[in-house]
């Protein structure tokens, strides 16, 4: 059950209607017993849509509903702005102005401000025993609350006018309010003024009312909570500052630098900069401040949240449960800012280094910031006219296509030994496990010489490399000129033989096994199946398409069933794939987060590399993974020439097809309930 909150606030606009003057300030047209449902929100009466200006103020002040409070002169006990109790002069003055907003046919909003009574109890502002009201503390902190919505809505001019009664006819104590106009300043829609009131301003009028009327703890706890969260925001901001000053921070920076656009306003270096030449930098800062939120910063940062969530706790009991959540928002405020405060500290120099490390740069960003930044510079290549822009836009979509494939690949290796450590540790020690740690390790190798550019290779190299593609490579990425039946007897042996061993399910070493390849819940005999029936449809298309290479309408007729099946074959073996490339793919992320495990997974790397003598050698860059052989290719980038982007790309093996990952985005709203009567 949904608990009551402290306060709510409903309003409602109608236009004037002189007819409905009599009518509406009948005592019996209302239920004074029961008309209004403070667990809900909604109204009980059922009016008239044109309820009118001068029948509201009869409604609001009626005596059914009021109480005069002792102690105040004035004989009405409906109050405004600059009376608690209105005289008979102040009421004659209110009717006036509601005759003169008729008359221009001005708009009447009716509000109700509607009190759990065990908040004003809490507040001391009922006596249950005695059932007095402290209608003069509600008046007032109604008073305060009125021109500042009204402000938000630009109604804050001598034209605008409103009064109110405290009604005490219901087991909630409520305020009844009229805001109207003796000429109408509010924009017009559709001929008429614009009625609709912004969620801000509704939650404003809540807000303050609540702020005035609670007891003096609870309003201190709120003021302890927002100082805790300006405290906690401010430590995770000194933080930052403090954790740029290392080393390691340095050098993301200094790729910052150089992959910041020269404006000469560098006010322009902000996180709501989303110009094409600007992503680079703001995905790399992002990238930064995500790093440090993840470590470094990470505790004060969990302790920011939960004092949000806190508030928002806070604010639901007060106002109801259709409060939004705010962590998101505040989320991206607080990232943005800390973006903003690097972008801060990069104004403070004239250059970071002299050293413009383009690859670097592309490795800080990853493979899902470099995915973006590749969509973003395709978008900005098909909108160019300039054939130069163009030009460098092509080098650079191709670099970064590039580096993340190899990018890719590293993850793949590195999630190999991550595997092959599993196995070892929770395994049992069996030929099992032997089987399956030596297939881990040939994946693992073959990843290793698929990193070497192809010049480099050595001959022994090749061979190695070459059988390894024969027992591992993904069938869907054969070509059918490179399939031949050598190819074919080679992967349906690893095949079978590969389907006898993972077909113990109860093998622990086979259940690790599967869980880390995403193939749990596949029909291992068909997955098997499957790949067969692609490499044999591939041989026979490349069989017809020798044999019938004068016949294209034959040729055609036979390879068009074959393609077609193909096409059937590929999409359920694609979904297999990407389940598996995506929990590799999840679990480096997951524990390259994890500063002990990229450790063990650097020195397992240097290990198996050493005891299988590959051809990798150390380097000085940020990531040890990448190859010395890549560095060099590197050097390159940095010239210019289209020649040299497609030496980069005859580098990648043609099996290597990379695909892009997919992105997010957000939004908030608040709803409105129905008008108290």
């Amino acid at each position: 059950m949904t608990e009551t909150p402290d306060i709510i606030y409903t309003q409602q606009f109608v236009a004037a209607n002189v007819q409905y003057l009599d009518y509406s300030e009948r005592e019996e047209a209302v239920d004074l017993l029961n008309d209004f449902d403070l667990e809900t929100g909604e109204s009980n009466i059922q009016h008239d849509v044109d309820e009118n200006l001068a029948g509201y103020l009869g409604y609001t002040d009626r005596k059914a509903a009021t109480k005069l409070e002792d102690g105040l002169t004035g004989v009405y006990p409906t109050f405004t702005q600059d009376s608690l109790n209105l005289t008979h002069k102040q009421h004659h003055e209110l009717a006036d102005k509601i005759r003169e907003a008729q008359k221009n046919k001005s708009m009447l909003w009716q509000g109700v401000v509607s009190f759990n009574p065990d908040f004003l109890e809490r507040a001391k502002l009922y006596d249950p025993e005695t059932g007095v009201v402290n209608q003069r503390a509600i008046k007032r902190a109604v008073q305060k609350a009125i021109p500042e919505m009204l402000k938000q809505e630009e109604l804050n001019v001598p034209e605008t006018f409103w009064w109110a009664d405290v009604h005490l006819n219901t087991n909630h104590v409520h305020v009844h309010i009229g805001i109207s106009q003796t000429k109408n300043t509010r924009p017009l829609k559709f001929g008429e003024p614009k009625g609709t009131f912004q969620a801000k301003s509704l939650k404003k009028i809540k807000s303050i009312v609540h702020r005035e009327v609670e007891d003096k703890v609870s309003r201190k706890q709120d003021i302890n909570l927002e100082k805790k969260i300006d405290e906690l925001k401010k430590d995770v901001v000194d933080q930052l500052k403090e954790n740029l000053q290392q080393q390691q921070q340095q050098k993301m920076l200094e790729q910052i630098w150089h992959a910041l656009p020269k404006y000469k306003d560098k006010r322009r270096w902000r996180a709501s900069n989303n110009s094409y030449d600007f992503r680079e930098a703001k995905l790399l800062t992002g990238k930064l401040v995500d790093d440090l939120l993840k470590t470094d910063l990470n505790q004060d940062y969990e302790k920011y949240l939960l004092a949000i969530k806190q508030k928002d706790s806070d604010n639901r009991e007060k106002y109801g449960q259709n409060i939004s959540d705010s962590i998101p928002k505040k989320q991206k405020d607080l990232h943005d800012y800390l973006m903003n405060r690097v972008f801060d500290e990069l104004k403070k120099v004239d250059a970071v280094s002299t050293k413009n490390n383009f690859s670097e740069r592309v490795k800080w960003l990853g493979i899902e910031g470099n995915n973006e930044l590749i969509e973003v510079l395709s978008k900005q290549l098909k909108n160019t006219k300039s054939d130069i822009t163009a030009k460098k836009l092509k080098k650079e979509i191709g670099i970064r296509k590039y580096y993340v494939g190899i990018l890719i690949k590293e993850n793949k290796n590195e999630n190999y030994l991550d595997q092959i450590s599993e196995l070892k540790e929770k395994g049992l020690k069996n030929n099992v496990q032997d089987y399956l740690i030596n297939d881990l390790q040939e994946k693992y190798r073959l990843g290793v010489l698929q990193l070497i550019p192809r010049n480099k290779r050595d001959n022994d190299n090749k061979t190695e490399y070459q059988k390894l593609v024969n027992k591992h490579v993904d069938v869907s990425r054969l070509s059918i000129k490179k399939i031949n039946e050598e190819i074919v007897a080679q992967k349906n042996q690893y095949l079978d033989e590969w389907l006898k061993v993972v077909k113990n399910a109860k093998d622990p070493n086979v259940q690790i096994y599967l869980k880390n390849q995403g193939l749990e819940n596949v029909n291992l005999s068909e997955y098997v199946d499957l790949q067969k029936r692609i490499m044999q449809a591939k041989l026979a298309i490349k069989d017809n398409n020798k044999k019938y290479a004068n016949n294209v309408s034959l040729r055609n007729q036979k390879n068009g069933k074959l393609f077609k099946q193909l096409k059937k074959d590929y999409e359920y073996l694609k979904n297999i794939n990407s389940k598996i490339d995506l929990n590799q793919t999840q679990i480096r992320l997951n524990q390259a987060s994890n500063s002990k495990n990229v450790s063990r997974q650097k020195n397992e790397s240097k290990s198996l590399a050493k005891k299988e003598n590959t051809e990798r050698k150390p380097t000085n860059s940020v990531s040890p993974r990448l190859l010395s052989k890549l560095s060099s290719a590197l050097t390159s980038v940095k010239k210019e020439g289209q020649e040299r982007i497609n030496a980069l790309r005859r580098n990648l093996d043609k099996e290597d097809d990379f695909e892009k990952q997919d992105r997010i985005d957000e939004i908030e709203t608040e709803t409105g309930r129905s008008m108290e009567r």
